[in-house]
C-alpha cells in the first residue's frame, strides 16, 4: 500500500511540475529572461509540491534573504527536491546557476534557461570561468542575486557535506557582495525517492546572515571557503527533519 501511495504522489508532483513549466514558459514568451520570472516559477511549484507530499518548511532567519541584496545564496544540495524547498523562500530578482544539463529536461530545463537561469559547462574549465564572469557582470548591471550549490553535485548519502567548489566564492569575491549560506535539515528519513520512502512532516531550513566579501581577494577565497563549509556543517547537525 505505501509503494502505491508512493507513486500515487510522485505523478502527482510530476503532473504538478509539467504543469507550472507550461504555465512560465508561456509567461516567460513575453518577459524574455525578466529577472523575476525565475522566484514566480520555483515559489509556484513549491505551492503546490509541499501540500502533495505532505511536508511542511519550517523557516529560521527569513529575514536574511532580503537584508542584503544582491548577494550570493549558497546551500546544500540532497535530492531533486531541493529545488522546491529552496523556491519556497526564493526571493524576487533571484536567478540560480544551474549545471547545463538541466536545458535538456524538457519544458522546466527550457524555462529555466528562458526565465533568466545561468547554465554552467562543468566539464569545460574555460567555459566555466567565461560564464561565472556573465553572473558576475548580470549582478554588478541588473543588480541580481544568484544562487548556487557549491557541492555542485547531490550528496546522495544524504549526510553532511561533500567539499565545497570555489565557483560561488569567486561570484561572490569579484562582484564584492555578501554570501548568504542557507542549510536544509538531512531529510531522508521523511523523503528519500530511492527508498521509495515519502513520510508527512516538516523540514527545517536556517538561512545564516550575510558573510560580506568587501575588500577580500582571490588570494582569500581558500580560507573562505573552508570557513562557510565548517559554519555550514555545524548548523547542519542542529537543523532537523521532524515526522508528524
Amino acid at each position: 500500500m505505501k509503494t502505491i501511495v508512493f507513486y500515487l504522489k510522485i505523478a502527482a508532483v510530476i503532473f504538478w511540475v509539467l504543469l507550472t513549466s507550461v504555465l512560465y514558459l508561456f509567461v516567460s514568451l513575453f518577459t524574455f529572461k525578466r529577472r523575476t520570472v525565475f522566484a514566480e516559477t520555483v515559489n509556484f511549484l513549491a505551492r503546490g509540491v509541499f501540500p502533495i507530499l505532505g511536508i511542511k518548511i519550517e523557516v529560521q532567519g527569513r529575514e536574511y534573504l532580503t537584508q542584503c541584496q544582491p548577494c550570493v545564496f549558497i546551500g546544500n544540495h540532497q535530492s531533486a527536491l531541493d529545488v522546491a524547498i529552496y523556491g519556497e523562500i526564493c526571493p524576487l530578482n533571484t536567478v540560480a546557476i544551474g549545471k547545463k544539463e538541466i536545458a535538456w529536461i524538457p519544458l522546466f530545463g527550457w524555462l529555466f534557461k528562458m526565465a533568466g537561469g545561468i547554465l554552467i559547462d562543468r566539464k569545460n574549465k574555460r567555459k566555466a570561468i567565461s560564464q561565472i564572469d556573465e553572473a558576475v557582470q548580470a549582478i554588478r548591471e541588473t543588480k541580481v542575486s544568484v544562487g548556487i550549490l557549491p557541492e555542485g553535485t547531490r550528496n546522495r548519502s544524504g549526510k553532511g557535506l561533500l567539499p565545497f567548489k570555489k565557483g560561488a566564492f569567486h561570484l561572490a569575491v569579484e562582484s564584492q557582495v555578501p554570501l548568504v549560506p542557507i542549510i536544509i535539515a538531512e531529510f531522508g528519513e521523511l523523503v528519500n525517492f530511492e527508498n521509495k520512502r515519502i513520510n508527512p512532516g516538516t523540514i527545517q531550513l536556517r538561512v545564516l546572515p550575510p558573510i560580506p566579501t568587501d575588500g577580500l581577494t582571490i588570494k582569500d577565497i581558500p580560507q573562505l571557503v573552508l570557513k562557510i563549509h565548517s559554519m555550514m556543517l555545524k548548523v547542519l547537525s542542529e537543523v532537523k527533519a521532524l515526522p508528524i
